[in-house]
């Protein structure tokens, strides 16, 4: 292991970069009133590929960040992602978790589990909150949908941060080219 790991920055801050891009493509897309939201994505690389010390930090960082930039109570977000990273860094050494395809496969369950859990969490403090569940299943296919498209992108993005800064994601040690 390296004297100074940056893997929890490099994660950490390609989190930072999608978020800051979902909130732009959530303000061109205000008008057709459809919420994107792509917190699954946010967790699976982190608790996929990283060692647990640094894919925890990555995911708190993430999560503080998000905290302070969405309209939930502070500390919601921290609570769901660690959550979420401590159940798929349970069970990840029992599924091939190098590949593309799993890590999109545990965004999209990880997007629904958050999707639900905010939901039920904050809809019920609303006048009418019967009515807001059309809008959010809405929300949630074109999430969904966001993660299948944009996943693959985001995942290449952080495997080749990674190679670019010469770090074996799990282990921190130096890659040899």
């Amino acid at each position: 292991m390296r004297r100074t790991d940056p893997r929890w920055l490099i994660v950490s801050l390609a989190n930072f970069l999608l978020w800051w891009l979902t909130g732009l493509l959530n303000h061109h897309i205000a008008g057709l009133a459809v919420h994107v939201y792509l917190g699954g994505l946010l967790v699976a690389y982190g608790a996929l590929r990283l060692d647990p010390r640094s894919g925890f930090t990555a995911t708190v960082l993430t999560a503080l960040f998000v905290d302070s930039l969405e309209p939930v109570p502070f500390g919601t977000s921290l609570f769901l992602f660690t959550l979420i990273h401590g159940v798929v860094l349970y069970g990840r050494h029992r599924f091939p978790r190098e590949g593309t395809v799993f890590a999109l496969v545990v965004a999209l369950l990880a997007n629904l589990f958050l999707v639900i859990a905010l939901s039920f969490l904050l809809v019920g403090a609303g006048p009418r909150p019967s009515s807001a569940w059309l809008r959010i299943f809405a929300d949630l296919f074109v999430s969904q949908l966001a993660i299948v498209c944009v996943g693959p992108w985001f995942i290449a993005l952080q495997d080749r941060t990674m190679e670019l800064a010469k770090i074996h994601p799990e282990t921190g040690r130096p890659v040899a080219r």
